[in-house]
């Protein structure tokens, strides 16, 4: 518990474990082990969610309830475990993580369409204890809804279900940190350019023994883990940068709205009158990747007309960074959670794609 933990100012000797990147992967493993009484130093080489985990879409969708497999109840598992995680977090630390259980609106378009929903409702029955699925007829007069998502982007109805949620992950991020900072010890600026076993050796030349090492620098990781773990891959690259975008916008909506998603295009209402729109997937980017392309903005086009509320609405920020995508086996872009063959003490954690925020919480 909390309660018995001591802030440390700074480290003495070696940590029983070094976590290599301070986004919500390395940040969530460092609570964890803090939380088990383990003495934890955190790296970044530039600072606390530069990289995927500083972006706002905050979007906490699960896989749709038919032909369910193992895959599908590991993120409903790890969905629904999230808030008491994060509620904790925010006990723990005094901030707000701009979780809300905001729920998903996604419009039925054709007839056939529906027929596929009523399946997925009956899945929900069965896979989802606690949650359902349902659908809204048009033109959503007293649903969720109303004023929201445009009857004619939807002339056949909307999907409908409780289990979505959304989160800021820049706040959440912000409450990991503190609590990393309060109880273990966060370093940034610090790059780590290659591995021994219980070993990062630095930029300048120097090196951090630890107990264990965890490896969470998101899609940079695999640069750094190419030479161990390629032989999983048969050689094949392991996984690589996906550069996506989003445009954060302002609007009065009183907080009670859910979120809506077709075709590629999210709208996620946050806190603060606040709506992230996103977002982009661009596998074959080169150059700065926190450059935005204002080429690449075809997802806000679609949010728009799903959402005309939001076409006056200023813009506030737009944001482009890149996610990984894990190419593993199984080949499935799952979050990896697992040890680096040949490098004793060594351990991994990089994000979904997609599916990062939700799964990251798990130890």
């Amino acid at each position: 518990m909390i309660q018995v933990l001591q802030a440390r100012k700074s480290l003495s000797g070696n940590p029983d474990m070094l976590v290599i990147g301070a986004g919500v992967f390395g940040l969530w493993a460092a609570r964890h082990a803090i939380k088990a009484g383990r003495t934890v130093l955190v790296v970044d080489k530039r600072h606390a969610g530069a990289g995927a985990s500083g972006g706002f879409l905050g979007a906490l969708m699960p896989h749709m309830p038919d032909r369910w497999n193992a895959k599908k109840q590991h993120q409903f598992d790890a969905l629904v475990g999230l808030e008491p995680a994060v509620r904790a977090l925010e006990a723990d630390t005094g901030m707000d993580c701009g979780y809300r259980r905001c729920g998903r609106l996604i419009p039925v378009t054709s007839e056939s369409t529906r027929a596929i929903v009523e399946a997925r409702i009956a899945g929900a029955k069965i896979h989802w204890p606690g949650f359902a699925m349902s659908m809204l007829e048009p033109p959503f007069t007293g649903t969720i809804g109303q004023g929201w998502l445009a009857a004619k982007a939807a002339p056949y109805g909307g999907q409908w279900d409780d289990l979505s949620a959304r989160i800021d992950p820049r706040a959440l991020v912000a409450a990991l940190a503190a609590f990393v900072r309060t109880y273990g010890e966060l370093r940034e600026g610090v790059e780590v350019v290659a591995l021994e076993p219980r070993r990062a050796m630095l930029a300048d030349g120097s090196h951090i023994d630890a107990g264990q090492v965890v490896v969470a620098n998101g899609w940079e990781a695999y640069a750094l883990l190419q030479r161990q773990m390629g032989a999983l891959t048969g050689g094949a690259l392991i996984g690589r940068g996906v550069k996506g975008q989003a445009v954060l916008l302002g609007l009065a909506h009183g907080d009670e709205r859910p979120i809506v998603y077709h075709d590629g295009a999210y709208v996620v209402p946050q806190a603060g009158n606040r709506v992230s729109i996103g977002s982009s997937t661009v596998e074959d980017w080169q150059g700065d990747p926190g450059w935005f392309d204002p080429g690449d903005v075809a997802f806000q086009e679609k949010a728009l007309a799903l959402v005309p509320a939001l076409v006056h609405a200023p813009v506030i920020e737009r944001w482009a960074g890149v996610r990984p995508r894990n190419m593993l086996i199984p080949k499935d872009t799952e979050a990896y959670f697992g040890p680096v063959p040949g490098l004793e003490g060594v351990s991994a954690r990089i994000g979904g794609f997609k599916t990062g925020l939700a799964v990251a919480w798990e130890g």
